[in-house]
């Protein structure tokens, strides 16, 4: 986990034209963001998800628009998982679409987390791990529009969710979020992610031709899912879903992963962790998101992230970053006002 998280640089798909269209030098954005240009050519070597996070912060900066992501999103239409997409027609109903949809999406990069929640409602959370306090509120909302385009692949174009959550505030204009949603947004959520209606999830898929099927199952035998990199992002995943309701425990997402804790820490073990280094680097991501992309109370964000308290919150923070959060806050607002005028 000391490593940088990647990403297939497929992401990139139609970032060239998006700029060009609002005036800017897509060269000139990447270079910034130290992303060299053969990426736009070849859809499938992998980068830095941190690096293409920035890029997209510095494409909005630069452009003055605010919606930049959800653009870039919308015009990549259906997202270019590679072998991964033909498997999720092959599945029989949207909700196993989505399960194998979140446990093989660290093939495509080991920074985005999928959990479909059915506890209450019909949730699918997204989360990004960009690490080392990056913020990534124009890569989360192109996510999140590409999942939308993958459900109106699966359900047809008029399919609309029951709702939209985003962590980070609300834009000046809603205007394009709700041309393209189609449903209500709530800004300042709890969690990144589409509430679906319980009804969509067991929608039977239509079958693919039988090439098609050939292909798909060529590719599992191709793969390890029960690897311990796949085992890794199942945890990571489980633990962003779990740590807003205080659930962070590793007794709870053992059972949630349907194992013992004794299981869990020994799988971790193998590759080279512990269960406290994994909701660390949660947390951490977790947090700098909520102190970045809105002005929520501290004490807010600290039980979002599993603290019964702000003065638990304030020592944690403390010893991860090295400062008190309100410090840390407001030093970051100072270098985004710096960077904005210097755009």
């Amino acid at each position: 986990m000391s490593r940088s998280a990647i990403i297939r640089s497929s992401i990139l798909a139609d970032f060239r034209r998006v700029a060009l269209a609002l005036g800017l030098d897509p060269i000139a954005l990447m270079k910034l963001a130290h992303i060299d240009r053969r990426y736009l050519d070849d859809p499938d070597l992998t980068l830095p998800v941190r690096d293409v996070a920035e890029l997209f912060e510095i494409a909005a900066l630069t452009s003055g628009v605010e919606d930049f992501g959800l653009r870039l999103g919308e015009a990549r239409g259906l997202p270019d998982l590679g072998p991964i997409i033909l498997m999720l027609r092959e599945q029989a109903t949207l909700r196993d679409a989505l399960r194998t949809l979140s446990a093989l999406l660290h093939l495509h990069s080991d920074a985005l987390y999928m959990n479909l929640e059915e506890h209450g409602g019909s949730v699918l959370t997204v989360e990004i791990m960009v690490g080392g306090g990056a913020y990534c509120r124009q890569a989360v909302e192109s996510t999140i529009a590409g999942v939308i385009h993958i459900f109106r692949w699966l359900l047809g174009e008029d399919w609309a969710p029951a709702s939209i959550g985003f962590r980070h505030t609300r834009p000046t204009s809603r205007v394009r979020y709700d041309r393209f949603f189609r449903c209500p947004i709530d800004f300042l959520h709890d969690f990144n992610g589409v509430v679906l209606k319980r009804r969509d999830l067991d929608r039977k898929l239509p079958a693919s031709s039988p090439v098609l099927r050939r292909q798909v199952e060529r590719y599992i035998r191709t793969i390890n899912i029960a690897s311990s990199d796949s085992y890794v992002h199942q945890v990571m995943r489980v633990v962003a879903m779990a740590l807003p309701r205080g659930e962070g425990d590793a007794v709870t997402i053992a059972r949630y992963l349907g194992t013992d804790r004794r299981t869990l820490n020994r799988r971790l073990a193998r590759a080279g962790l512990n269960y406290s280094a994994v909701v660390e680097n949660v947390r951490k991501n977790i947090t700098t998101q909520y102190l970045l992309g809105s002005d929520r109370l501290l004490s807010d964000i600290a039980g979002l992230i599993g603290f019964e308290s702000l003065r638990a919150f304030t020592r944690w923070f403390h010893r991860a970053f090295g400062q008190a959060p309100s410090s840390w806050r407001a030093k970051h607002r100072q270098a985004e006002t710096r960077r904005t005028r210097s755009h």
